[in-house]
């Protein structure tokens, strides 16, 4: 219908009204119905701060090129360090030699609350090797400081991503002795302490 303007007379009845509230209300109960029971779980758990699954590398680009880390197709390895103490291996790879003082990443330690480092506290002499295990399904790094806030965090030491599965090595031959906290840069919430003697 139309007014003597030409703009249109919206009608409507009140079934039509009730369907519409009725669908709104039914959608709201089925959404209520989902998170309702789940709610302190949702509100008390927090997501891991990374879920991220490696597959594997990028594929190989064709063409030549001289990749970082070769002279004249000569392989070079490559270290990166971090600070005074810089972790021995490559990205969380196992690591050569006798394996050191060991200090575990437990499986479920990127769920907020659950234990992450066993010891939480680990005494070792000073130049002692460390060997961290990553047991957990997901990267973790072990660094020093109280975390990502830190303006001193990695100075002492900082064993970059360890992958799950794989371990990574922290020497302790620079450090004073003393105590030092340290974090996973991933998942700032877990903590734990180095003694050195």
């Amino acid at each position: 219908m139309i007014t003597d303007d030409e703009s249109p007379i919206i009608r409507t009845s009140s079934k039509r009204v009730m369907q519409g509230i009725l669908i709104v209300v039914i959608t709201l109960a089925f959404g209520a119905a989902i998170i309702v029971p789940f709610w302190h779980t949702m509100s008390h758990n927090a997501p891991a701060a990374s879920t991220l699954k490696s597959k594997g590398p990028p594929p190989q680009e064709t063409g030549t090129q001289t990749s970082i880390g070769t002279i004249e197709g000569k392989v070079v390895n490559q270290k990166v360090q971090s600070g005074a103490n810089a972790t021995t291996g490559a990205g969380g790879a196992a690591t050569a030699g006798p394996p050191g003082k060991p200090l575990t990443i437990l499986q479920g330690a990127s769920v907020q609350g659950s234990p992450n480092f066993n010891p939480d506290t680990l005494t070792v002499k000073k130049g002692e090797k460390i060997t961290v295990t990553n047991k957990d399904t997901l990267p973790h790094t072990v660094t020093s400081g109280t975390g990502p806030a830190d303006p001193n965090n990695a100075k002492q030491f900082d064993t970059s991503i360890i992958e799950a599965g794989k371990t990574a090595d922290i020497q302790t031959t620079n450090l004073s002795p003393g105590q030092y906290p340290f974090f996973c840069n991933v998942h700032p919430y877990m903590t734990g302490k180095l003694v050195v003697q």
